[in-house]
């Protein structure tokens, strides 16, 4: 596993100022390469102690073994031919890398708990917007097929329209990669008129959330140029739970 994984792995424990450091790092990895610790933090606007613990949780002694296989991971991604301009092979790896992360933050238990709540539910609703909206329609396509009940949500007025239908044996899924959607706020509301159930589905580190249940999923290295998103990635999990859904539909 290289430096890259882990930080995938340990995003979600990351405080405010890690998080700084870690975002400032990918987007130029050179910095690394060339900088002392010092010079590094002064860059950055973080102090030595909190880029020393930032290594530290991803697994490293302190910055010196850090710097060791940030440097040994570009050396190995040049010679892949992995360019900074974000080409077709990157794109091809850094899916692939995120993806197989996914069985970290999303377990076999965890994946079949889901898959049970949401078959217990009298109605589901899918919440999303813009590109969590996508999400949220694929998740509504699949349970189709279960004879599941779906709504999607993509929208404040959405949101608002089914104050009056929504009750306590009802499940609220949210599909959010920052966790800090435009709904939010009405969905608080709802989930305390309501009393139903909410899982989050996220790729950041929420701290506070008036979610029950919060699934973070891995989410793509930043950096390199790349606009690449995490769509894809919330496309296989939503696959994995359906398939999930299948076995417990199935008695499998």
């Amino acid at each position: 596993m290289n430096f890259m994984d882990n930080i995938q792995l340990k995003r979600s424990t990351f405080t405010k100022n890690e998080a700084k450091a870690c975002d400032r790092i990918l987007e130029d990895l050179k910095l690394v390469q060339t900088c002392s610790i010092q010079e590094l933090s002064e860059m950055i606007g973080v102090t030595k102690t909190t880029i020393m613990r930032f290594a530290q949780k991803i697994g490293y002694s302190g910055y010196s073994e850090f710097k060791y296989a940030v440097i040994n991971y570009v050396n190995s991604s040049e010679n892949r031919g992995i360019s900074e301009d974000a080409g077709i092979t990157y794109g091809e790896n850094a899916y692939a890398d995120t993806i197989r992360l996914l069985h970290h933050t999303a377990d076999e238990k965890k994946m079949m708990e889901l898959a049970a709540r949401m078959i217990k539910a009298e109605s589901i609703y899918l919440a999303g917007m813009i590109n969590s909206h996508v999400s949220a329609l694929q998740m509504y396509y699949s349970l189709l097929m279960f004879g599941i009940r779906a709504t999607v949500l993509d929208s404040s007025e959405a949101v608002k329209s089914v104050d009056m239908c929504v009750g306590k044996k009802d499940l609220i899924i949210v599909y959010s990669v920052s966790g800090k959607s435009g709904i939010m706020k009405q969905l608080v509301q709802l989930k305390e008129s309501s009393g139903c159930e909410v899982i989050l589905i996220t790729s950041s580190n929420v701290n506070e959330t008036f979610a029950d249940d919060v699934i973070v999923l891995p989410s793509l290295p930043s950096g390199h140029g790349s606009l690449l998103e995490n769509v894809p990635v919330y496309s296989v999990f939503n696959a994995i739970l359906v398939d999930y859904i299948s076995r417990l539909k199935s008695g499998r």
